[in-house]
């Protein structure tokens, strides 16, 4: 009777065991590869050709990122993107080289280019944690920001950015998109609804 009890619990275990890493499978099966919905917004870029964040407020050239036709759609928060944003961090110019960010902040409401606005991006790198790799910039007066920074590391999993904007004349928005470990840059764009 003992043995039949003991072995009965084996099983028991056993099945259990086996749909809990069934369940896991197929989590891990379907679900996407940010496991926050960020997108991927990585890419390849000539990081010694760009110009830097104070050449893109005064106007020089930064690669161009398009807004769509009339249709700049509120750039909402997403899950995780005001981790360790910080109040007021720091202006500062780049956090390194090697890796580019940059992007246009736009009104949603026509599209316009805002320029002045002060947006904070926050990342893990090789030279250390998203506490220590963070800048505040301007954007220039075609809305366009820059920043160079030495690569992104992965952080929970996946090399990620954060992007976060939280002054007073637009809504506050926090987003975090990821990036592949080979990529040289990301455009991260935001389109502002003002308050």
């Amino acid at each position: 009777m003992k043995d039949a009890r003991v072995n009965l619990r084996r099983v028991a275990l056993v099945g259990f065991m086996v749909l809990v890493v069934a369940g896991i499978v197929v989590a891990l099966i379907t679900s996407e590869m940010s496991g926050t919905g960020a997108e991927n917004v990585g890419g390849r870029a000539d990081t010694a050709a760009a110009p830097s964040s104070s050449a893109a407020a005064r106007g020089s050239s930064v690669p161009s990122t398009a807004a769509p036709a009339g249709d700049c759609p509120v750039t909402r928060s997403n899950p995780g993107g005001d981790n360790s944003y910080i109040p007021d961090a720091p202006s500062g110019e780049d956090l390194g080289d090697g890796f580019v960010i940059q992007g246009v902040v736009r009104s949603a409401e026509d599209c316009r280019p805002l320029a002045d606005v002060r947006i904070q991006i926050w990342l893990a790198t090789r030279t250390g944690s998203e506490r220590d790799n963070r800048t505040s910039v301007r954007t220039g007066a075609d809305g366009r920001y820059r920043v160079e920074t030495a690569p992104t590391v992965p952080q929970f999993g996946e090399p990620n950015i954060h992007v976060g904007y939280d002054d007073d004349a637009y809504d506050s928005v926090f987003i975090r998109r990821v990036v592949d470990l080979d990529d040289t840059s990301a455009t991260i764009d935001l389109n502002l609804r003002p308050r």
